[in-house]
């Protein structure tokens, strides 16, 4: 009996522990950040709050990561791969917190999320504003028990790809080295 209640309870705790879907997942994020979308103005501390709900939704070291190409990549260390991956992020965060005026939904309907084994999963929401749709996929993999999105295709347009192509570009003529700089230089300009 003692060993059959033990049972239940450590099912019962892997249930409670277990990750939500990824769809309640971008759910829950949505429905913060267009409260805070729909403000006429935000101050520095609901701005910072959409940052945070950014860094709390993107695993931006995969992110990162993809948009170097694998043998650059493996070319640099861990510290250069750290600092690139911090000052990426940093970009990233500022510049989207600004442009996201742009993702302003009226409704939003969310497609069931298709699954790639158990960790791996493709969000799709059909944003409307205005009578004008959009539509955003996800890509998100599961990170320490939480999904986390590691691109954003807008309207056919990834955000991985278009970084990595950017970044080639820079990287023909370029050091790594001063990839970071001028990343960190967007960084800086973005977060005035």
């Amino acid at each position: 009996m003692l060993k059959k209640i033990l049972i239940a309870v450590a099912c019962a705790s892997l249930v409670a522990f277990a990750a939500e879907d990824p769809v309640t997942t971008i759910k829950k994020k949505d429905a913060e950040l267009q409260t805070l979308l729909k403000k006429s103005s935000r101050n520095a501390k609901e701005t910072e709050r959409v940052k945070s709900l950014l860094s709390d939704s993107f695993d931006f070291a995969l992110l990162a990561k993809k948009t170097i190409s694998s043998s650059d990549w493996k070319a640099q260390d861990a510290t250069a791969q750290e600092k690139f991956v911090t000052e990426f992020q940093r970009m990233v965060r500022n510049s989207s917190a600004k442009r996201l005026e742009l993702y302003r939904a009226d409704s939003t309907i969310y497609e069931p999320a298709k699954m790639k084994g158990d960790n791996e999963a493709r969000v799709v929401a059909h944003l409307w504003n205005k009578g004008k749709e959009s539509v955003l996929e996800y890509k998100m993999s599961l990170v320490d028990g939480k999904w986390m999105a590691w691109d954003l295709v807008i309207d056919d347009l990834s955000t991985a790809r278009n970084y990595k192509d950017q970044f080639s570009q820079i990287l023909k003529n370029k050091s790594f080295a001063e990839l970071i700089d001028i990343i960190s230089k967007k960084a800086d300009e973005s977060e005035k």
